[in-house]
């Protein structure tokens, strides 16, 4: 980090190396470039020298304003915008309609379209700013979601929606076993039961319970369920997804080794580290996005019967074509 590059746009910059701090105007940053000589080992692990590694691959890049970033995302993906903000439309006429959810899988089901729903609006958001790689993370819990709902919607019995229920027992009691290890937070949580507050369940009854519903679960550390999240993808027809997309998206969110390609970029003379908004990832994350949330509006106009059905085809039967000019371009 001894010879640190910087590449601003209307803005200025000081590097102070000893501290590494940087003072700027953030919003008119696009990215930091580090030097690395061409006998320098490349630091994307091959154990190679730059010149014999990178170098020769990667292609130099255009970088584009930070001003102009919202601007090229828009009329890039427009459609794709359009399509998702179509089928929150759908949601948002649901939402106006009553419904029952008086029994396990019901009562899940409207809590996933609630959290969908606003998942789907952050995602949104993140997009159109050009933070895709964030995005990315959130559509990964968006196809947890989904997964989550396809698995308990398959089984015939309730049995799948009152494990996951259950299985808030067994999170409270590790909270407080963590809990008592830290006297700070122990003698807070003895104040408490001295003095409860309405809704409080005392730590002996989460104790009891915990108890109960593990004999009855047998719960192991793959968390509520007793399959994996990738047994439960199989199981609802998923695999392809979880396989492709979600395995690309949870290095993001496990900063796997190859995320380094979505942030650092080659500029021909150095090492362009990408801390700015972008193109990266802005079409994979709506496309993705739309696949889950609509699979998830799907599910929960079946189970209340809310007869959207041949509305969701119109717009799925659209964006399909659209996807498929999208395909045959690239």
């Amino acid at each position: 980090m001894e010879q640190l590059g910087i590449r601003i746009v209307l803005g200025t910059i000081r590097v102070h190396q000893k501290t590494r701090r940087i003072n700027s105007n953030m919003e008119n940053l696009i990215n930091k470039k580090v030097k690395i000589g061409r006998n320098d080992l490349y630091p994307c692990g091959s154990g190679r020298k730059y010149k014999k590694c990178c170098m020769v691959k990667e292609p130099t890049e255009q970088l584009l304003p930070v001003k102009e970033v919202k601007t090229v995302i828009s009329n890039t993906y427009g459609n794709l915008f359009d399509f998702n903000k179509e089928l929150k439309s759908v949601v948002d006429g649901i939402f106006k309609k009553k419904c029952k959810a008086d029994e396990s899988k019901t009562a899940f089901a409207s809590f996933t379209i609630g959290k969908a729903y606003k998942t789907h609006e952050a995602i949104m958001i993140l997009c159109s700013e050009g933070y895709g790689e964030d995005a990315a993370i959130l559509v990964r819990s968006l196809f947890e979601l989904l997964i989550t709902l396809l698995y308990i919607l398959k089984d015939s019995t309730d049995e799948r929606a009152n494990r996951y229920y259950s299985y808030d027992w067994i999170l409270r009691k590790k909270m407080f076993d963590y809990a008592k290890t830290k006297p700070e937070i122990a003698k807070e949580m003895q104040d408490r039961a001295t003095n409860p507050k309405i809704g409080d369940t005392n730590i002996e009854e989460v104790m009891k319970q915990a108890k109960v519903v593990q004999e009855k679960y047998k719960y192991n550390n793959k968390g509520w369920s007793d399959k994996s999240i990738y047994d439960m993808a199989s199981e609802v027809g998923r695999m392809d997804h979880y396989k492709t997309i979600y395995a690309l998206q949870s290095q993001i969110a496990h900063t796997a080794v190859r995320v380094i390609n979505d942030y650092v970029k080659d500029s021909g003379s150095g090492l362009n580290i990408m801390v700015g908004p972008g193109l990266n990832w802005i079409e994979n994350d709506l496309v993705a996005l739309f696949d889950f949330y609509y699979s998830i509006v799907g599910e929960c106009d079946k189970l209340f019967e809310f007869g959207y059905a041949k509305k969701l085809d119109d717009i799925a039967k659209r964006y399909l074509a659209h996807v498929g000019e999208i395909n045959n371009k690239t």
